[in-house]
This record gives structure tokens, C-alpha cells and sequence, in this order.
């Protein structure tokens, strides 16, 4: 009896914290931190959900080593983390050029506290991009003083300066750049506390993938999955387009060509004349060619002949609305947005979504005739990277593959639904498809690895084309032993790449933000992206046991999904705590409730749900766990999309 009074605190007080994390999200961040992250009945759930489990899991687990430390880890970060809140001190530093000082202001109470030592600036640089005036990096030169014992460091992005227990973390600068402002951290036994946590999760996490007496090793060899597979068949799809003529005032055609190459400073870094070009049609009229005439032409003649070129009928408005209210159709002049007046007409309407995405479009054709949009260049790169850009530009990956992928997957999708057998010729083709996609891909995510000098991690369209990647490779790998998983390849992986593609149609390569220039950042995206495409493989599972009535099959997607959810928990898990790793390293706190990474919490927290299906009868039937993992995937969608687009925060830098 007290057992099941312990497991309904435990329940109750584990959907209480799930509950008050996700409302706290929709508030502002001080908002939250006031009214829920740090107040005491929060705290105090938190210690009820711990203190409840831990009699639980060990009188459970004995004898389950790799299941038993798994959870202690999660109770030594939580304890950790209560460490951190009632020992740790914060607070900002801030300093002039040959200025010194031995206190920071604590950011609770804004009292000055001692620090025992001196810290004085030497100098302030800003380190830019080669070419350009993109910040690269912020480095502060610092003179510590202890006793008498004189160091000469530096603080920069990612680079961070620890002194008896203190931390220092480059924070921000003033205008003039003759100052900086370090954020100060002082926790030493909440941290390496923490630290023990997450590297025992990881450690344990992989063992029990790896361990033959766990249950995911038994799921592996479970007897439905040797059954008969299901059947795929795909078509071709052929494609062609239809080239219009247009004649106005422009440079030639060969002259276009040899400007292709031409370096130039835009959107921050060094890159060829054609990628700017391509992005200010693309913008502008919404495809990357206008008429006949090549990007280049396009540009050239904006800049040379703009008294003929305001009257083109090339600027895209989308709105029903709005076109109805310039009196114009699909298309507008630049002259259509002026009165007789030369009064400019959208300065009289509302400042809706469409009016702002037109008059940046505006805004756009004035940069560039009046030479602000790029600027000449004397610092030159490689022409094997200009020539990889080009190439890069005339492609475009995204869309190719998610109408390949998509097509193939939706046919596979709904003949899977009547189909019984799986013929080894059909399996084998489509096998050999997935791998070409699969390079494709590869070949598209490299040249721009290549081409940025950074790995593609920096915003929601690079993260997605990686998702694909990670998605394509696991339907390779697994999918010749669970043939189910080479149609779900495609289908999924296509829906990646169709969001890729949406969510910015022209997608720019810009020099990464100095915060996120770092190997960890790298490590944490890619973990939680792989996380994310196992779990969007459960999710669609979940979606085509409802279109099937054969309960063995049902059964055959159910073990496939709990198979999945091994490894993603356990890469989620991990994905989230090197982000904290980051986070610490960059801004000096390992969690700080930002909505992302609560939402990345939430989400961790739900999908453990099924592993403990003992206690929670309405996971035990095989179409109840499908709906599960159906209602479970928007945890995901609002982790990655609903923070981005709705919710905001620190992680908002990753839109695409």
C-alpha cells in the first residue's frame, strides 16, 4: 500500500514539474524565473520527485547495474543542480582600458563583493572575418594580481579565464570599445557535481545499448521483427521547365559569365558576385533567374539603368490583400510603390507581414543602387572556394531531394498498407536510391561545410539538412535488417528537406556568431538532431499503425518504435547536457531555463514515460503506445519549432 501511495507522489509530482516547466516557457524569462524556476514550491517538487525514487530504484534495479547508475546519474545532477542554487554566486564585471579592479557586483542583491585578487585591462580587441568587418571574436587582455604574483591572460568567446574558484566569462563590451564586461561565476562543488552526473549518464546510457541483459538487446532479437517485411514500389518523375524571353538594358550574357567570380564583400564575408546576386533575385522576384536573363544581368542592371528597371513588373508580392490594395497582381514595379508624389504608398498602410516582407524587398533594390548592398573587395580567398560556391548556388539540394524523397516515400508509404511481402529485387533498388539521395545530400551539406569553413550547424535550415543526412544513414543501416526503415527514410527525410526548404528559400552562408564558434556547439546540435530522427521514426510509425487492422503487424511497428527510443533518449540526454557543457563554457551557467532548453528537458522527460510501462497500464498495449509516441512528437515540434518561431530566447539565434 505505501508503494503505490509512493508511485502516485511520484506520477503526480512528475507531471506537476512537466506541467509548470511548459507554462513557464510562454512567459518572459523574468517572468518565469520570479513566479516558477526559482521559487521554493518548485524547488520542493523537484526534491519530492527525487527523494521518492531513489528507495524505488534501488529495491528495483538490483542486480541491474547499468539501469541502476542510468538513474543515479539523473539524481546526482538534480542534487547538483541544488548545490548550484543554494552555494553559487553570479555577477558582472566591468572595466575600462587601464583600469583595475578587485570586486564584481553580485547579480541578486547588486552588492560589490571582494573577489581577493585584481583584475585590469590591458586592451579590448574585436577580431573580424578576413575582409570583412563580421566579428570573429571579442578578446579582452587581462593583468591578475594575487600577492603579489602578476598573470597575463586573455578572456575571450569560449575561452574563459578561472581564478581561485571564480570564472570569467566575456560577456560584452562598450560602444567605444574601450571597455569590457565579463560575466563572474564562482561555483565549485554545484558544477563538478554536475559534471559527475552527466558523464556517468553517458557512460551508463551506452551501456545499457551495448549490455545483452537489457531489455534493448532483447528487443533486437524480438521474434516479430523476423517476420514478413512490406512491399514498396516507386516511380520516376520527370521534370522540365520553360524558359521565357525578356530584352531590357543589361550587361551581355558573356559578360555576366566572368562576373560570376568577381570577389566581394557580402553579407558579412568574402564570397563570389553571383551568390549576392542570386539572393537579391531570389528575394526579390522569388526565383533565383528572371526571365532569360542570368542574376548577374538582373543586378547590373539595377545598378547601371534604374530608371528603366523601377518599371519591371519583378517585385513578388504574395498577399491577396496587399496586391488588391497597391492595385497590382503577382508581380509590382519599384515605381508601383510610389504615388505622384513620390510619396512612398506603404507608409499608409499597416504594418502587417506581408507590407514588411515587401518593403524589405524595397528596401533591398535601394541598398543595392545606391552601393550598400556589397562593397569591393581586396583580400582575396581561393578560387576553389569562389568556384564551390557557384556550383553550391546552381544547385539546389534542399528542393531536389524533398521531391525525390517525398515522392518515392508517400507511394511506399500507402502501398505498405495492403501490401504483404517485400520482394528482394524491389528492397535492393531502393536500397541503391536511398544511398544515391543519401550522397546527394552529402555532396550539398559538404560544399557548404567547405565553402563556410565551419560545419553547418549555425542555423534551422543547416540543422535540418543535417537531421536528413543522420535520417537517410540510419534508414541505410538498420533498414537491411528492418526493412521498414529504407520507405520510412525517404518519407521522413523528405519532410526534413521540405521544411528546410520553407523555412528559408534562399538560404545565405554567413560566418558563424563568435558565441557559436565552438567544437562543443558542433557536438550538441548533431547529438540532439540524431535524437530528434529517432524519434520522428516512432512518430511515423505511430501514424501507419492507424491505417492497419493486422495486430501482428502493429506489433512489429510498436517493437521497432521502442527500439528507437533507446538510443534517442540516451542521445537526447546526452545532446542536452553537452549543451549545458556549452552554455557553461560561453555564458557561465550550465542551465538557465531558457525556453529551448526547458522544452529539450520536457521533451527528454515525456519519452522516458515508456520505460517504465510497469507502473503505467495505459502503455502497455501496443496502439496505445503509438498514440503515445503520436502525442509525444509535439514535445519535438515544440522544441525545434515552437521555441524558434513562437517563444523566443537565447537559442532564437537558430532561425532559419
Amino acid at each position: 500500500m505505501i508503494a503505490k501511495h509512493i508511485k502516485l507522489i511520484i506520477l503526480t509530482t512528475f507531471v506537476a514539474v512537466l506541467i509548470a516547466m511548459a507554462i513557464a516557457t510562454f512567459f518572459t524569462q523574468d517572468t518565469a524565473d520570479k513566479n516558477i524556476y526559482t521559487t521554493t514550491w518548485f524547488t520542493i517538487i523537484w526534491c519530492i520527485l527525487t527523494i521518492c525514487s531513489l528507495p524505488i530504484i534501488i529495491k528495483r534495479l538490483k542486480g541491474k547495474l547499468a539501469v541502476l547508475l542510468f538513474h543515479l546519474s539523473m539524481i546526482i545532477i538534480l542534487v547538483g543542480a541544488f548545490t548550484t542554487k543554494i552555494s553559487s554566486k553570479e555577477g558582472m564585471l566591468h572595466i575600462r582600458n587601464g583600469e583595475k579592479t578587485d570586486f564584481f557586483v553580485n547579480k541578486e542583491n547588486f552588492f560589490k563583493q571582494e573577489l581577493g585578487f585584481s583584475v585590469k585591462l590591458d586592451s579590448f580587441l574585436i577580431k573580424n572575418y578576413q575582409g570583412t568587418t563580421m566579428p570573429q571574436d571579442y578578446v579582452s587582455f587581462l593583468t591578475v594580481e594575487d600577492n603579489g604574483t602578476i598573470q597575463k591572460t586573455e578572456v575571450s568567446m569560449n575561452n574563459i579565464l578561472k581564478k581561485n574558484g571564480y570564472r570569467f566569462y566575456q560577456t560584452s563590451f562598450d560602444p567605444d570599445g574601450a571597455g569590457t564586461l565579463l560575466s563572474v561565476n564562482y561555483d565549485p562543488w554545484g558544477t563538478p557535481l554536475t559534471y559527475i552526473g552527466y558523464i556517468l549518464f553517458a557512460i551508463s546510457g551506452l551501456w545499457l545499448m551495448f549490455s545483452k541483459r537489457t531489455d534493448f538487446q532483447k528487443l533486437l532479437k524480438h521474434p516479430t521483427l523476423k517476420k514478413g517485411g512490406l512491399f514498396v514500389t516507386l516511380i520516376c518523375v520527370g521534370l522540365s521547365t520553360n524558359a521565357q524571353t525578356k530584352k531590357i538594358p543589361t550587361i551581355s550574357f558573356d559578360e555576366a559569365a566572368k562576373l560570376k567570380q568577381k570577389q566581394i564583400v557580402y553579407n558579412g564575408r568574402v564570397a563570389p558576385f553571383n551568390t549576392m546576386a542570386r539572393d537579391f533575385v531570389s528575394k526579390v522576384y522569388g526565383k533565383p533567374n528572371y526571365y532569360n536573363l542570368l542574376a548577374e544581368q538582373v543586378v547590373c542592371g539595377w545598378i547601371y539603368r534604374p530608371e528603366v528597371w523601377k518599371d519591371e513588373k519583378m517585385i513578388l508580392i504574395k498577399d491577396k490583400d496587399l496586391q488588391h490594395q497597391l492595385g497590382v497582381e503577382k508581380y509590382a514595379s519599384f515605381a508601383d510603390f510610389f504615388d505622384e508624389n513620390e510619396n512612398y504608398r506603404l507608409n499608409n498602410l499597416e504594418p502587417t507581414k506581408a507590407v514588411r516582407e515587401v518593403d524589405e524587398k524595397i528596401g533591398l533594390i535601394l541598398m543595392l543602387t545606391s552601393g550598400k548592398l556589397f562593397q569591393e573587395n581586396d583580400v582575396k580567398i581561393s578560387e576553389s572556394k569562389i568556384k564551390a560556391e557557384i556550383i553550391y548556388n546552381n544547385f539546389n539540394f534542399a528542393k531536389i531531394l524533398f521531391m525525390v524523397n517525398l515522392t518515392i516515400g508517400f507511394i511506399a508509404f500507402f502501398v505498405m498498407i495492403i501490401a504483404q511481402k517485400f520482394p528482394p529485387t524491389i528492397f535492393k533498388s531502393l536500397r541503391i536510391l536511398l544511398i544515391i539521395t543519401l550522397i546527394f545530400d552529402l555532396c550539398g551539406y559538404v560544399l557548404r561545410w567547405y565553402i563556410s569553413g565551419h560545419i553547418p550547424m549555425g542555423n534551422g535550415y543547416e540543422t535540418m539538412l543535417f537531421m536528413s543526412l543522420v535520417i537517410m544513414i540510419l534508414a541505410i543501416i538498420f533498414g537491411k535488417k528492418l526493412k521498414i526503415l529504407t520507405p520510412f527514410g525517404f518519407l521522413i527525410s523528405g519532410f526534413t528537406l521540405l521544411v528546410a526548404w520553407l523555412s528559408q528559400r534562399n538560404p545565405q552562408i554567413t560566418p558563424l556568431m563568435p558565441v557559436l564558434n565552438s567544437p562543443i556547439l558542433s557536438a550538441h546540435v548533431s547529438t540532439i538532431m540524431i535524437a530528434y530522427s529517432l524519434l520522428a521514426f516512432t512518430f511515423f510509425c505511430g501514424v501507419f499503425s492507424f491505417f492497419i487492422k493486422d495486430n501482428e503487424k502493429v506489433s512489429q511497428l510498436a517493437v521497432l518504435s521502442k527500439i528507437m527510443l533507446y538510443p534517442a533518449e540516451i542521445l537526447l540526454g546526452i545532446g542536452i547536457f553537452l549543451g549545458a557543457v556549452w552554455a557553461n563554457i560561453s555564458w557561465g551557467r550550465y542551465w538557465s531555463w531558457d525556453p529551448k532548453e526547458t522544452w529539450a528537458l520536457i521533451t527528454f522527460m515525456v519519452y522516458a514515460l515508456p520505460f517504465h510501462k510497469a507502473d503505467l497500464k495505459f502503455l502497455q498495449s501496443d496502439r496505445k503506445i503509438h498514440l503515445f509516441f503520436l502525442l509525444a512528437f509535439i514535445t519535438v515540434l515544440m522544441t525545434y519549432f515552437g521555441v524558434n518561431y513562437f517563444l523566443g530566447g537565447m537559442h532564437s539565434y537558430a532561425n532559419g
